[in-house]
């Protein structure tokens, strides 16, 4: 590991940050990196952290299919100006790497906020599985925590738009699992606001919806349930031109059920939105 000590503590953010627009250096002193081919530069080799990432993987991150002539040796001008950077941070030995057909940006586990991310998806994952759902829904929280807006937003590269996308969906399916956790947790309260907002930003998102109904329908607001899924099923209609999957249906008929059966209590039934919507 080329990580110089002392290494920055649990709490203090991670030197390279990817999970939001992209920054290098102390959360109070981020370091300026102005121009867009040294940031799609850097934002490739982040994302393939500790791997070697070819040249011609760099050229088509900055151009695209149709690179200069001198694209080989902007490149190599975007790395050395790279390194600069890092020394000029007291970071040097976070070091980007020399290969024969690319380069490696060395970092430690804590030093890219993917990384810090991933690993605590990963120890939430396995405090769900040994059923301590409760440390597992704090750890997803920690994780959600370090997220500052859409990845990488503010580059324009369309490969790297293209894996900052796929970053977005991991974190919506992780922010889903601590959804779904924390309504078995009982916290259907707590979470209304947060998922009035999430379905106000993701309208077509049907496990999103399903769960907000859940949430209102325990917390005694069956009505405003009934009116969440009518409000989805003609966003869905009017844009899409389809019509709610079976699992939202069945969710909406739960909460319509009128003897206090088993199914009175949506929350407790599978998620819903995992059929997706059908053809209206």
């Amino acid at each position: 590991m080329r990580i110089p000590a002392p290494r920055p503590g649990r709490d203090d953010p991670p030197f390279f940050r990817i999970l939001g627009p992209l920054e290098i250096g102390p959360a109070a002193g981020a370091l300026p990196l102005r121009a867009e081919r040294q940031k799609l530069v850097l934002a490739t080799l982040l994302l393939n952290a500790d791997c070697v990432v070819t040249i011609a993987r760099l050229i088509d991150a900055v151009w695209g299919e149709q690179p200069p002539s001198t694209a080989r040796g902007q490149v190599h001008i975007c790395i050395s100006r790279l390194r600069h950077r890092l020394a000029e941070s007291g970071q040097g030995d976070l070091g980007i790497e020399t290969r024969p057909h690319g380069y490696v940006l060395h970092t430690g586990p804590g030093d890219v906020d993917l990384k810090v991310f991933r690993r605590e998806v990963a120890a939430a994952e396995r405090a769900e599985a040994r059923g301590d759902p409760a440390e597992a829904a704090e750890l997803y929280r920690t994780a959600l925590a370090l997220w500052r807006g859409p990845a990488l937003s503010g580059l324009e590269g369309e490969a790297t738009r293209s894996a900052a996308a796929q970053l977005d969906e991991e974190r919506m399916a992780v922010a889903e699992q601590r959804i779904e956790l924390e309504l078995r947790l009982g916290r259907h309260r707590a979470l209304v606001p947060e998922l009035t907002g999430l379905v106000g930003e993701y309208p077509l998102n049907e496990r999103l919806t399903g769960y907000l109904m859940t949430a209102l329908h325990r917390s005694g607001r069956r009505a405003e349930a009934l009116v969440s899924y009518r409000r989805a099923r003609n966003r869905l209609a009017d844009e899409l031109g389809l019509r709610p999957g079976r699992e939202l249906q069945a969710l909406e008929r739960a909460i319509l059920c009128p003897d206090g059966g088993p199914a009175d209590d949506p929350g407790r039934r599978p998620p819903p939105g995992r059929d997706g919507p059908r053809r209206a």
